[in-house]
């Protein structure tokens, strides 16, 4: 699997690489309670049952990418070569990211699946520094 650039509104089975990275970055999530981990797949099934990247997908893809943009400095750091990437990033001004998965993002996005694949459980505290609500 593999995460590609798509766009919004895209309905079809392309759509569902997008959304099994997005399912297991939220089962491989540290430091999410069971209760919004289901929230969030249940919100997100309903589009992965249609293939398409709706408004569900968008919302959860904004989730990461401002965990992304604002990844703490005692997690596992961005590759490098990924920082730019990662800074490209748009947000909206409600302080998420934009939701549209274009090349910067997708390419976060496949990094992001396999380092939380690897990332020991997190702190109560490491997550709400990671979620900006300390």
């Amino acid at each position: 699997m593999s995460i590609q650039p798509i766009k919004r509104g895209h309905i079809g089975p392309e759509v569902s690489d997008l959304h099994k990275g997005l399912l297991s970055l939220l089962a491989h999530q540290p430091g999410i309670s069971d209760n919004d981990r289901e929230t969030l797949r249940k919100r997100l099934m309903r589009d992965v049952n249609d293939h398409k990247f709706g408004k569900a997908t968008a919302d959860i893809v904004g989730i990461y990418q401002y965990l992304l943009k604002h990844w703490p400095n005692d997690f596992p750091q961005i590759p490098p070569k990924l920082k730019p990437v990662v800074q490209s990033i748009q947000e909206t001004r409600a302080g998420t990211g934009n939701g549209e998965v274009d090349d910067a993002t997708a390419e976060a996005l496949n990094w992001l699946v396999g380092t939380f694949r690897k990332l020991p459980k997190l702190t109560t505290k490491q997550v709400k520094i990671l979620l900006g609500t300390k």
